[in-house]
Parts: structure tokens; sequence; C-alpha cells
């Protein structure tokens, strides 16, 4: 690392300074470390980092596979493996541990009732046809060579369930019940001004060698990355022309969220 980038490290390496940057970003955050099927945030209201540790290594579990070859008495194959932690390991130049406030609403889903009832009082096919409105009759038949009434009858036993999914209440957002607190760890890596696809290779290194660590469990959603992935560039150096200066930082922005990364920028 250079002079500039050593500055950017000591800066996200404070709680406090961290947490201001990433603030805005806590949603991002949240959503690309959880699948929020059942849930929709609908406002943060602050993120706290805990803990920042500068320069974090990561051993990503290593595997080979090769051949065991025996002659005597017989031919034979195998496959030898192991696993063991890799020589080098990739480096996340801050590790933060997050704690992000937030409002979401939650389907509790869930059955209100369930009741079952046999089918039996039924003298035309149309009757039939009545009690289950989402059963294509005549293709059922069709599929199981029934022709009347009575075939349908011998075939067997039908019952009708009748289910009722349980309602959630109306939406409040001052409900306490609808405050949440998500905990989740941060993987910054410290980019350059002119060097925007290093940092988006950098993120997804890190991303790769994490790929296969236990996830941490949690109570909102389901978590499905270990680290939210952040590139952070410090304030690049003045250009003496035009030509040499680097992209935008909102068209930096959009490039890095379309990979998954949350780019943050020190003044």
């Amino acid at each position: 690392m250079g002079v500039i980038q050593d500055r950017a490290l000591a800066r996200l390496a404070d709680p406090e300074a961290l947490g201001a940057l990433l603030g805005p970003r806590a949603r991002f955050l949240v959503e690309h470390t959880h699948d929020l099927t059942y849930e929709r945030i609908d406002s943060v209201a602050a993120l706290r980092v805990r803990t920042a540790a500068a320069q974090w290594p990561l051993f990503p579990p290593a595997a080979r596979r090769g051949t065991w070859h025996q002659t005597v008495p017989g031919i034979t194959l195998a496959d030898f493996r192991w696993e063991g932690e890799r020589a080098e390991p990739v480096w996340i130049d801050v590790l933060a541990e997050l704690e992000v406030d937030l409002v979401a609403e939650t389907d509790p889903g869930g059955l209100d009732s369930l009741v079952v009832r046999a089918v039996d009082a039924y003298a035309t096919l149309d009757e039939f046809r009545a009690r289950f409105r989402f059963l294509d009759l005549d293709a059922f038949m069709r599929r199981h060579g029934l022709v009347t009434v009575e075939d349908l009858r011998e075939s067997g036993e039908y019952l009708r369930a009748e289910v009722r999914l349980r309602r959630p209440p109306v939406f409040d957002p001052g409900d306490p019940v609808n405050r949440r607190t998500v905990a989740l760890d941060a993987a910054v890596v410290v980019g350059a001004g002119d060097d925007v696809a290093w940092a988006v290779r950098a993120a997804r290194l890190v991303a790769a060698a994490a790929r296969d660590r236990p996830l941490p469990p949690g109570t909102f959603g389901t978590r499905v990355a270990p680290y939210a992935l952040v590139a952070a560039f410090p304030a690049p150096v003045p250009s003496p022309s035009p030509a040499g200066a680097g992209l935008e930082p909102a068209r930096i922005e959009r490039l890095l969220a379309d990979a998954g990364v949350a780019a943050v920028f020190l003044d």
C-alpha cells in the first residue's frame, strides 16, 4: 500500500469513522447478506461498528485430489484427498462487526385454521366439481380412465381441505415489535481512485475465499453470505489533465453495486 492507502486504512480502522461511512449503505449491506423473502425493510434507524480490525487474514480451505495406483496384487484406482489451509491468505483490509437497527415488516406465516372433510354426498359430476373449485375434473377423469360419476365414486375416497392462512396485522412502523437489530460482518478492501477493477477483484476474492465458511444463525431473514463486501476509495490525487481523470464516484458506485459490493469514498 502507498501513503494514501495507509492513511485511508487508519481512518477505516476507527469504528466511529467507519460507521459514518457505512451508515448510508446499511440497507445495501443487510440486503446483500440476507435473503429477505418474508421480510421488508421499511427504514434504517442506525448502524454501529462494534469492532474494526485492520489487515485480517482469511485462509480459505484448500482441497487437492489425486490418484493412487497399486499394481500388486492387482491394479486398483482410488482418490486421495486432503483439506487444509492455504499458505497464502486472502487479506481483508478492515474486518468490522456491525449492528444495524431497522424497522421491518415480517410475514408471520403459519395457518389460522385447517379443516378436512370427506366428500361423499354427490349425485352428479357437476356437484363434485362444485366442491373443488381448483380441480380440472375433466382432465382428472381422463388421466385416471374415469367416465361416469359412478366410476368417480368407486375409484376412491375424496377429502376436501379448507386452509386459511394467518393474516398479518396492519403494519405499524412505530410498533416496537417491528424494530429489529441485525448483526453482520463487513469485509472492507481499500482501493485506489484510478483502479476500480482491482477493488472489484479484491472483493470477489474475499467472497470466494469465504464461500464455504459456516453462516451464523440469526433472527432476521436467512443469512446467505458471511461478509458484506465494501470497497473504500481514498481521495484521488488531482490529475494535471482532464484525460487522466478517473471514473466519477456515481459510476463507481453503480459498477460495484452490480457486483454486490458497496462503495464508500473518503474525502
